[in-house]
Order: C-alpha cells, then sequence, then structure tokens
C-alpha cells in the first residue's frame, strides 16, 4: 500500500473532524425542531392549567345545593374529579418542563461544537489547494496528468454552463417581448369581429393596438439579436443547438416587415399574426434545447468535480 504524504494525512484527518461536526449540526437541527414543538406543547399546557385551575375555584365557590341541582352530584366528587385532572396534567406539565431543560443543556453543548464547522471546512479546503500542488510539483507524472485533465474538461464545463445560463436569460426575453406582440395583434384582429367599420371607436382601438406592436418591434428585435449573439457563443463551445443565424435573420426580417406593410397598407393581419407564432414557437423550442442541454452540463460539472474531490482527498 502506498504511503500517504504528509498533507494527505491532515486531509484525512480533518475529513474525520468534518464528518463529526456535520453530524453535529444535523443533530442540533433535530433538536431546534423537537424543542419548538416542546415549547408549543407548553405553551398549550399552560393554557389548559389555567383553565383546571379556574374551574376548581369556581366550583369550589359553588352551594351544595346549586351544585346538586346543577349537576345531582357531590361538591367533594366533582372538587376530587378537578383536582385529579389538575394533577395529572401538572406531573405531565412538570416532565415536559425537564425533558425541555436536558433537550436545551444539549442544543447549548452542541452549538459550541459547531462553533468549529467554519474553522474545519477552511482547514481542508486549504489542505486541498496544498495537495493540488503536491500533485502539480509531484514525481507521479500519471497523477498529474490525470489531475489536469480534470481541471482542463471542468473549466470548459463551468465557461459552457455559464454560457448556456445567459442564453436561456436572453431566450425568456426574447420569448416575453414576442409574446406582448402578439398580445397586441390579438387585440387588433379582434377588431375586425366588431359590429361597425366605421365605428370611430373601433378605429381607435385598432390604430392603438398596431401602434403599440409597432412600438414593440425595436425591443423584439434587439432581444432577438442578443440571444443570437449567445447562441452564437455556444456554438463556439460546439454546442449543437440547431440554428442558422442566416435564416433566423431572413425570418425575423420577414415577419417584422410585414407586419409593417399590413399596418401601411391596412390589410388583415392574420397571417403576420401566424408568423409571429410561428417564431414563438420556434424559440420554445429553442429554449426547450437549451434547458435540455443544461442539464446535461451541470450533471457533467458534478461528475467532474466529484472526480477532483476524490483524487484530492484520497
Amino acid at each position: 500500500m502506498e504511503e500517504l504524504s504528509q498533507i494527505q494525512s491532515q486531509i484525512q484527518e480533518t475529513i474525520g473532524e468534518l464528518e463529526i461536526l456535520k453530524k453535529v449540526n444535523s443533530h442540533l437541527t433535530e433538536i431546534n425542531t423537537q424543542l419548538q414543538a416542546s415549547y408549543a406543547k407548553i405553551e398549550l399546557m399552560d393554557t389548559q392549567l389555567d383553565k383546571e385551575l379556574r374551574d376548581i375555584d369556581e366550583l369550589d365557590k359553588i352551594g351544595v345545593k346549586a351544585l346538586f341541582y346543577k349537576t345531582l352530584g357531590s361538591k367533594e366528587q366533582q372538587l376530587e374529579k378537578e383536582r385529579q385532572e389538575y394533577l395529572e396534567l401538572s406531573l405531565k406539565y412538570k416532565q415536559l418542563r425537564s425533558e425541555v431543560e436536558l433537550m436545551e443543556y444539549e442544543r447549548n453543548l452542541l452549538k459550541k461544537k459547531s462553533l468549529r464547522l467554519p474553522e474545519i471546512q477552511n482547514k481542508l479546503l486549504q489542505l486541498k489547494k496544498l495537495r493540488q500542488n503536491e500533485i502539480l510539483s509531484g514525481p507521479d507524472l500519471q497523477l498529474r496528468e490525470d489531475y489536469l485533465k480534470i481541471i482542463e474538461k471542468l473549466d470548459l464545463n463551468i465557461a459552457i454552463n455559464k454560457e448556456i445560463d445567459e442564453a436561456l436569460i436572453s431566450g425568456h426575453e426574447s420569448i416575453k417581448a414576442i409574446e406582448r406582440i402578439i398580445a397586441a395583434l390579438n387585440r387588433a384582429s379582434d377588431w375586425g369581429e366588431w359590429v361597425s367599420y366605421n365605428d370611430r371607436q373601433a378605429k381607435y382601438a385598432k390604430k392603438r393596438a398596431m401602434d403599440e406592436a409597432i412600438r414593440l418591434l425595436p425591443v423584439a428585435r434587439h432581444r432577438l439579436n442578443l440571444f443570437l449573439k449567445e447562441m452564437s457563443d455556444l456554438g463556439e463551445n460546439n454546442i449543437e443547438i440547431h440554428l442558422n443565424p442566416i435564416q433566423f435573420n431572413s425570418f425575423t426580417d420577414f415577419f417584422f416587415d410585414n407586419l409593417i406593410s399590413d399596418w401601411i397598407v391596412q390589410k388583415k393581419i392574420v397571417s403576420t399574426k401566424n408568423d409571429v407564432l410561428n417564431t414563438l414557437s420556434y424559440m420554445q423550442r429553442l429554449i426547450m434545447s437549451l434547458e435540455s442541454e443544461s442539464q446535461v452540463v451541470k450533471k457533467e460539472l458534478i461528475n467532474l468535480k466529484d472526480q477532483k474531490e476524490n483524487i484530492l482527498l484520497k
């Protein structure tokens, strides 16, 4: 068996300390949960005890004759029953208070121990840095090569993951911009179903809706261009998302130009709205592809980090 270096021995020892402290932290969480439940029970029992005492006092003040007509029973029997109930509840209350005191004492001890958790975590982090330097400058060439390959892959996946996240944010912003145009076009197209063609209010409503769609055009175009740039960046990292920049630009230019020309010549806007809906559908499919790719990259990141940790901590 290969002898461990001093740094490796310190790492193993620190990992042992860390595992103990993690268990301490877990136990502390459990005790806090139990204490919260116990505090709630104590509060409820306080209320119940107060009620039992009031019942005893009220019963003690009632005359024997009144009690006979009220309950058809003995006052002493009734008092004894109330006192017994109070005594039983009081014993349970005292027992619960004792349990709470023990849990609070244990919680305080665990809190003191758990304060060392950040210190030990930082110690392990520093030891891993030392171990990394040891590997990179050590005589084991195969270990060094394996480690460097993992670091290279890890750096690449971190960069790709960042690019995908940025593309997703840009893509969702593009979809929102397109959806706002569709909402305006829907209001404009609904005008055609209104009763009177000459109705001034209807004409004004359509003009207002179309003006809004035109106003939103540059925003949507800007968002789509940003998305296209993000997708191009991903292409440089060999991410296979099916997007042809030339076709994409031509497609968006088509429906934008078509929308403007429809407004100028006062034609029906159904075909234009369909073009925008197709673009929305296309964008949604791209986002789904990106989200799927994001899951793959994130899983690979976890795998690579585990590999790196295994080399540093073994």
